[in-house]
């Protein structure tokens, strides 16, 4: 760059570069088991196994991704629909108990399949009444555990 010409301005102030900030230390990213959604960290590999479990209740081309508190947030597109409001189904919430997730961390994948299905009963009546196409989109929170 010719000594005349300054580095262009950052768009924010606080902003020193244009690159993503590096990953915090000790992170590590999981490969996802969502169809779809390879090569992104969408959820870890309990909650990856939960998801298998749960995902038959679900349309084909939902998606499930893990929030920041370790909850899987399920939606789908239905934009396709004629009667939908929103572009996509009202969210739901799985959140899994503390104890739960534990008790799925210590397991393998075919243990916390099992485990998961055994609960699959407490979600089936956490989404009674849930309507995907509400004209006020609320998202369900289920409890499992």
């Amino acid at each position: 760059m010719p000594a005349s010409q300054s580095p262009p301005m950052p768009d924010r102030p606080a902003k020193t570069c244009a690159r993503p900030p590096a990953r915090a230390a000790g992170r590590t990213e999981h490969a996802s088991r969502v169809p779809g959604r390879k090569g992104k960290a969408s959820l870890d590999p309990v909650r990856a196994d939960v998801w298998q479990a749960f995902r038959h209740l679900f349309p084909p081309h939902s998606l499930a991704a893990q929030t920041p508190h370790g909850g899987i947030v399920v939606s789908w597109s239905v934009q396709d629909d004629p009667s939908a409001t929103a572009p996509y189904a009202a969210p739901i919430l799985i959140k899994l108990e503390d104890y739960l997730v534990d008790m799925l961390f210590s397991c393998d994948a075919a243990q916390r399949l099992s485990i998961a299905r055994h609960h699959e009963q407490e979600l089936r009546a956490g989404l009674r009444g849930y309507d995907p196409y509400a004209a006020v989109p609320r998202a369900r929170v289920v409890v499992i555990g």
